[in-house]
Order: structure tokens, then sequence, then C-alpha cells
């Protein structure tokens, strides 16, 4: 492949200069900040990312990934490692529940409301995507990654022609100037706080807290993913890979604080779990990482102020379950990129049929939080009341939830609401000139 003749390094902060130039600064080391990154440098773009972190983070988030998403891991050439480590040959067929505490099956996805020729479903944890993402940018010569760099401020020239970012390094201060700053770093992004951007929205008053924890769950006739409908103990219970790791995300109540919410973990795990006659031993399980975080519903007002825009947690935040967040975060990063792409190589400002910059950057920053406002947030946030105050009991949560109703009443159905999910996506690519559409 052209342009991959040599590998660009991770940088460690003594390696580097005091001052540096790039097309476009990433800031964030996550899937969004990754995949944006990737796929600027696929197309020959000198893309630099900073993350105050010393590698990427390994904390207990997302997991799946929704169609529209899908479609651009597969663009960006990383689905196959994702479902290579998430997944073994049954996960490829669809199967997603939502029951009670019970096991009592109130709806379900199966693998016959498969849309025909959609690509395989990804199943992978975040921390896993982000390893693969940043193998695959660091094997391009005009990427490079610098770990242990926190942005401190954001400046853009007089002239308006370039963005400058100061950068606090264990070794001391450096300035990196590019033409374009994404901020992808998350939902207390530092560089929204930079630009002054508020983060408009709600707190969902309980906590959420998320496990990767080893039981066998399949020996209680789980499957791959469930949700469970309960209003004290609502959760998503879900494989995270096939050695046996699980991810169970619940809530918990809002009075307590994180300290407590902690030691009341076996309490929850004993009114979640399937389980014998036995009551549930904490003998039974196997904990590798608790992470109790609150969730929000916000947005920022805008995902631009001039050369520096937003994507993923920075631009937006919404409740987990569903998959929206990462979901809408790689849907924005290919956006973003694909809009940078489009300004840095195929406008011609001396044309005056092509657009100008300001077209295509404001097409990305609206469109993007149309679909936040229109799509994700009414999404996730109708999943998270639907677990907490639909009833538990099967015949009484289908009379109650539309939802429900639509996905009990046949395949064809099922297939409708699959389809609906693509629209989280957006081809940005036809906002560039006509000749360099036709060229790809």
């Amino acid at each position: 492949m052209a342009g991959r003749t040599q590998q660009a390094s991770v940088q460690s902060p003594e390696a580097t200069d005091s001052t540096m130039n790039c097309e476009v600064l990433v800031v964030g080391a996550g899937p969004v900040g990754l995949l944006t990154m990737l796929l600027l440098a696929k197309a020959g773009i000198d893309v630099v990312l900073v993350e105050a972190l010393p590698d990427v983070d390994n904390s207990p988030r997302a997991m799946a990934y929704g169609p529209a998403a899908v479609i651009e891991l597969e663009r960006a050439g990383v689905a196959a490692d994702a479902r290579s480590i998430g997944m073994d040959e049954e996960d490829h067929n669809l199967r997603l529940r939502w029951i009670n505490v019970d096991n009592q099956v109130i709806g379900e996805f199966r693998p016959e409301d498969r849309i025909p020729g959609s690509f395989d479903p990804v199943i992978c944890g975040q921390f896993e995507l982000a390893k693969i993402l940043k193998r695959h940018a660091t094997g391009y010569p005009n990427a490079r990654i610098l770990f242990e760099h926190s942005i401190t401020d954001i400046t853009e020239a007089r002239d308006g022609h370039s963005v400058t970012a100061t950068v606090a390094t264990p070794t001391g201060t450096r300035t990196i100037s590019a033409q374009y700053l994404a901020g992808c770093d998350g939902g207390r992004s530092t560089v929204r706080k930079l630009l002054g951007l508020s983060y408009d929205g709600f707190t969902i008053p309980q906590w959420l807290v998320a496990c990767n924890v080893r039981y066998p769950f399949e020996q209680h006739g789980y499957k791959r993913s469930q949700f469970i409908v309960d209003p004290d103990h609502f959760c998503l219970i879900g494989r995270i890979d096939p050695s046996g790791l699980w991810r169970v995300s619940y809530a918990e109540r809002e009075d307590l604080t994180r300290e407590e919410v902690l030691a009341n973990v076996h309490a929850k795990f004993a009114a979640i779990f399937p389980r014998g006659p036995k009551p549930l031993s904490k003998d039974d399980y196997q904990i590798e990482m608790v992470s109790p975080y609150r969730i929000h519903q916000r947005s920022a007002p805008s995902y631009r102020k001039g050369r520096s825009l937003l994507a993923g947690d920075a631009a937006h935040a919404c409740a987990p379950f569903g998959g929206m967040g990462l979901t809408t975060g790689i849907c924005d990063a290919a956006g973003l990129a694909d809009t940078l792409i489009g300004v840095l190589r195929h406008l011609d400002r001396d044309n005056p049929n092509h657009p100008s910059p300001d077209v295509l950057l404001d097409k990305y920053a609206d469109i993007r939080r149309q679909k936040y406002h229109d799509v994700t947030h009414k999404v996730s946030y109708g999943n998270t009341c639907r677990l907490r105050e639909c009833s538990p009991d099967p015949e009484k949560a289908v009379q109650e939830d539309e939802f429900f109703r639509t996905i009990n009443s046949g395949s064809d159905a099922r297939r409708k609401l699959l389809e609906s999910a693509y629209i989280l996506g957006h081809d940005f690519k036809q906002y560039w000139p006509t000749q360099a559409v036709e060229k790809l």
C-alpha cells in the first residue's frame, strides 16, 4: 500500500521537539480519536494525535457497535480484527434479548431478522478496539501519536489559517500548530472547555456501574447479549469475548457515595445473576474490573468553533443502553475525517464552482449535532426509561411499550427496526466537489 513504507513511532515526551506542525491535530486516543486519525492517515494527511494518559484507557465501556458504525469500521479495515478478538463463529448470528431477572423473555431480535447482505456484527471491548486502531494508525509514516501530552490552551491565528495548541508533557511545554484541530477527548473534554462551549442537558439520577466479570451465565440459559427490565436492577449482561469474560452494567441508587456503590457490588450481583438453589457466593464469580460513573444526556451547543471541531463524547453524551454512544462517536469520526479530507485534499479555493471550507465544516457540525438530538438522545434515553419503567412481566411490558409490541409482531417488523439504525450514519463525501467524488 502506498504511503506505508515505514512505520510511524509512538513517541515519548523525551523524544519530541518543543514545536511541531501538522495538517490535523487530534486530541484523545479513544476509538473516536484513533479512527479519525486512521482515516486521515489513509488519505495521506499529516496527522498528530495527543493523549494525556500514558496509553489507551482500559476502563470498561462500550463493547457493541450499531450497523452504521460497523460500516465505518469495515471501511477503516479494522472490523475483522475486532471480530477476531471479541467474537466466536456463533456470535455472527444476531441474538439480542430483553428479559426479566427470572430470564423470562420480553422480546428479542433473532438470527432470521438479519438484513440480507449486511455486514456481520462487531462485538469487541472499547479498549481492545482502541488498541487495534492504534496499531493500524501507527502503520502510516504521516501519523504520530504522543502520549502523556495534555492540551492546556488553544489559539487560532489572527489570519484564521491555523490553530495552535499548547501541550504539557513530563519534560516541559510544547506547541503544535495545525490547520485543523479535532477534539475527541471524551465527556470531560478539555478541548470543549478551552473553546468555551457548554455541555447542555441533564444527568440521569442513578449511578451506572460497569463491571467485567467471569461467571457461567450461559449455563443458566443466557445468550450473548441481554437487557434486564426491572425498576431496581435494570442492566445489561453481555459476553465480551470468547474467553468467558462478561460485561455487567447495572444501575445503582443515586443517593449512594462512590465508596458505597463499590461496597454494594456483591449485593447487586446477588439480585441480578441467575443462580441455582444456593445463594450467590463471592467465590462463584471473579471480578476483573469495576467502574462506577454517572450517566449524562448532554450536547455541546455547536460541534465547531473556528478551526476546532468536536466528535464523540467531547461533543455529546448519552446513556449506554443500546450502544448508541460509541456508535454515534464512530459515525462522528468518519464524518469528521471525510469532511477534513474534502477540505484539505479536494477543495480548490480559486475555483468558483467549489464550496468554501466553511460550508463543509458547518455541514459536519450541524448534521452530526442533529443526528445526536434526533436519534442518539431519543433512542438512548428511551432505552433507559424502558428498562427502568416497564413492567418486568412479559405480557404487561408488551401492553405498555410500543417497542416491545413491535419486536413481538414478527420478523418483518424487527427487520425494519434494524434498518432504521443506519440513519445514524451520513455520507459527507457528497459535499465534496463532483470531480472528487467521481474519482472514488
